[in-house]
Formats: C-alpha cells, sequence, structure tokens
C-alpha cells in the first residue's frame, strides 16, 4: 500500500477508535516526503537513534523519538505532549499516535533489512487499556509490512507503583510476538525481584549506572554484579547514554550486549543501514 494511502487510512482508524480525541487539527500528514503529526499548534516528527552490537559495533535497530516543536517553532521535551492528557482517552490516543508516526518514518527507510525498531510506550496507557492496547497499532504494522517480532516495545518502569498491572500488560504484549525491553532500570530501583516480576526480555540502564568519566570505578564494580543477576533472568543488557570512548570500554569490559548513545550515534532523521559499523570510533 503507498504510503499516502497508509496515512489516510491511519488517520482513518484513530478518527473511528478515538473520536473525541480527533479532530481537523489531529492528524498524520505527507510533509517533503516524510510523515508528521499535528496535535493542535504542536508539530510532531520522527528520530531514529541506533543501537549496535558491543562486540561488532555492527547497528542492529534503533530506537525512535519524538521530535515535538511548538507554535513558536520550538522544540519541547517529548514529554509535553502527554502533559496534554486530559483522560486516560487523551493519553491512550496520543501513545499510539506517536507509535503509528514512528512505524510510517520507519517504513520509509531503507537498508533495515530485519532491523529492529524500538518504541516508547507510556505506562499509564498499559495500565489502563491493557489487552486492548495495540490491536490497532498492529493492524497498522501488517499493513506496513513490519511483524511484531520486528518490534520492541519499550516501557520505563517508575519504581513504586504496583508492578503487577505492567507485568500482565507486558506478558500480554509479549505473548503478541512483540520484545519488551525495560527502559531506564536503575534510576528508581534497582529492585532485582520486580525485575523478575515485570519479565522483560531487554533490560536497558540507566545512565546513573554507567558514570561519568569520574566515576567509572565505581561504575564497573555496581554495573558487574548487577549484570550477573540480570543475565540469570536471561535478558539482553544495554548500555545507553555512553558519550565517551571510557563509557564504552567500561560497556565491553562488563559484558553488555547492545550499546546505545551519543558516542554510538545521535537521533537523526534517517537510520543508519543495519549490519553495518555504526562509526569508526566503536568498530571491533
Amino acid at each position: 500500500m503507498p504510503l499516502t494511502e497508509l496515512v489516510h487510512y491511519v488517520n482513518q482508524r484513530h478518527q473511528h477508535v478515538f473520536p473525541s480525541q480527533c479532530g481537523k487539527d489531529v492528524g498524520l500528514k505527507m510533509t517533503e516526503g516524510r510523515v508528521q503529526g499535528q496535535f493542535g499548534a504542536w508539530t510532531l516528527d520522527s528520530l531514529f537513534q541506533p543501537v549496535a552490537d558491543s562486540a561488532s559495533g555492527q547497528v542492529l535497530g534503533h530506537e525512535a523519538h519524538l521530535y515535538l516543536v511548538d507554535a513558536e517553532g520550538l522544540s519541547q521535551p517529548a514529554e509535553s505532549l502527554f502533559d496534554l492528557a486530559g483522560s486516560d482517552a487523551d493519553l491512550v490516543f496520543l501513545d499510539q499516535f506517536c507509535r503509528s508516526l514512528h512505524a510510517l518514518n520507519f517504513l520509509l527507510e531503507k537498508d533495515q533489512q530485519d532491523g529492529f525498531l524500538s518504541l516508547n510506550v507510556h505506562p499509564q496507557a498499559l495500565r489502563v487499556a491493557g489487552l486492548d492496547h495495540g490491536h490497532e497499532f498492529e493492524t497498522l504494522l501488517s499493513r506496513c509490512g513490519l511483524s511484531p517480532e520486528r518490534i520492541v516495545l519499550e516501557v520505563t518502569d517508575d519504581g513504586f507503583s504496583d508492578v503487577n498491572p505492567i507485568a500482565r500488560a507486558l506478558q500480554q504484549q509479549r505473548s503478541r510476538g512483540y520484545r519488551v525491553a525495560l527502559d531506564n532500570f536503575g534510576r528508581h530501583s534497582a529492585d532485582l525481584e520486580r525485575l523478575e516480576t515485570l519479565g522483560p526480555d531487554i533490560v536497558k540502564l540507566d545512565r546513573s549506572l554507567i558514570g561519568h568519566s569520574g566515576h567509572l570505578s565505581l561504575a564497573r564494580r555496581i554495573v558487574v554484579d548487577l549484570s550477573a543477576e540480570i543475565r540469570r533472568l536471561n535478558s539482553r543488557m544495554v548500555c545507553q547514554y555512553i558519550e565517551n570512548p571510557l563509557q564504552l570500554a567500561v560497556a565491553r569490559e562488563v559484558g553488555m550486549d547492545w550499546l546505545q548513545g551519543n558516542l554510538i550515534g545521535r537521533p537523526a532523521i534517517a537510520c543508519r543501514p543495519v549490519y553495518q559499523a555504526a562509526n569508526d570510533r566503536i568498530a571491533a
């Protein structure tokens, strides 16, 4: 199906499923060969950050980031969009709206072969919608030729609320073929029992665990101990926020599976070709 028809299809489905959230100033549109979103005065676009294999430095997939611009043309934090949600229904709509935008822009990318696309899911959207959350998105994926096996759903655990509703929702998504990543693990809690209950396929460590250049010896000790427990749960480990060669060296030394951060590659409009080195600085 041509992309323009896919955009029209997605807009129609959103209007059908979320009639109170959609209107003349809300929807997806083609702009200069890309898909952008409009939510009132806000313009939404996609950026893609590469995730590389630790051993080889080759790109394996990308995480989609939301690029948000307000009415004055100023970029805003992605979280600002969800602050506009006045109800749980608004939040579920915005969550799916962003993922649809990213999937359509990912479809434009060449040289992705079977590279994965990692998409952030708002935890509250999972709590509210449960199993029903994602049926429309799954239909979109099939029309794009993307199987759930190529999608990683990322959820940030707040470390405080009841873990069981999120665990049930994540298991529902895994049963449908998606891989699940727990983002920023260690920011609020490094509770391994909580981690075992959530059962993610992928654990993405928070920036506080990799440390800064002056604290790498402490970071090394913490991550070595933590990684042994995470491997016991059969989860892949991702070291995020790699900004310098020292952090890269520590991540490889402690046995991280995947790497992500500005040293690996900054978020950009275009994806990097999969199975090629992210850049010469990290090539094995």
